[in-house]
């Protein structure tokens, strides 16, 4: 072989080992690239699949905080009600409060009023029984007077048949007014009880008081109203005030007129 063959055949292998070399390099390049590419895809793909379960925990965090939300103002609500309601149960409490109070005072003033009038009652009582005694004296007293008078009227016929003596007729006087001409009844208030509108007379069935009969009450001159009696005992009766009397100037020791 000529020089010249041989250095052109060294130089074709030398072109052909450096291309083979050059096509290595050139594959394992685009294997390196290739595998890259995979690696990135990989990648691109896991940060893929990431965004989406990312965007769905955000969408799942966002509704629980729309429906936190919608709670809390919910909560917001039964909270700004049951404070109202706590409010109109404070005042209903504070006004129960104050109406006990009231209450205990009004309680007060009646056991006041009430044993007042036990003590009225009790010397009522005690006036009814003095009443009663000097009408059970009185009736006595009237019983032994008529008896003296029957005997008296038999002693004087005795005397006038004794005599023949045409004797005046002697008339015992009873204080007893016939009955064309009734004496207009009079009496005294005994009790006034101002609270309860009616008084308590000293004129009872011995002075033959009746229900419905009417009286004025004077203070000396100064009339001062009507009663009329709605109950009467043996010796007192009671008697409403009627409308129009002035019973704050009433007391005991005035005086009532039977009305005509």
């Amino acid at each position: 072989m000529s020089t010249t063959f041989k250095i052109v055949l060294i130089l074709l292998i030398v072109v052909s080992i450096v291309s083979a070399a050059i096509a290595v390099i050139g594959f394992m390049a685009k294997e390196r690239e290739y595998m890259k590419r995979l690696v990135v895809e990989d990648k691109l793909a896991m940060t893929l699949k990431e965004k989406r379960a990312i965007e769905k925990e955000l969408e799942t965090a966002k509704s629980a905080k729309d429906q936190s939300e919608a709670k809390i103002t919910k909560l917001e609500q039964k909270l700004e009600s049951a404070t109202a309601d706590l409010d109109g149960i404070k005042q209903k409490g504070e006004a129960a409060i104050a109406e006990l109070e009231t209450k205990k005072t009004e309680l007060a003033k009646i056991k006041i009023d009430l044993d007042s009038e036990k003590k009225e009652k009790l010397v009522i009582s005690k006036k009814l029984d003095t009443l009663q005694s000097d009408y059970d004296k009185t009736k006595k007293e009237a019983v032994r007077l008529t008896n003296e008078k029957i005997d008296l009227e038999k002693k004087i016929r005795e005397l006038q048949e004794k005599q023949s003596v045409n004797l005046d007729k002697i008339v015992i006087n009873t204080n007893e007014e016939s009955q064309d001409q009734k004496p207009v009844m009079e009496g005294k208030v005994l009790v006034v009880n101002k609270e309860y509108s009616f008084i308590v007379t000293d004129m009872g069935q011995d002075k033959n008081i009746q229900k419905g009969m009417k009286f004025d009450v004077m203070d000396g001159a100064r009339f001062l109203g009507q009663a009329e009696i709605d109950k009467v005992y043996d010796t007192m009766s009671s008697a409403a005030i009627l409308p129009g009397a002035k019973i704050k100037d009433m007391k005991k020791g005035n005086v009532i007129v039977e009305s005509r």
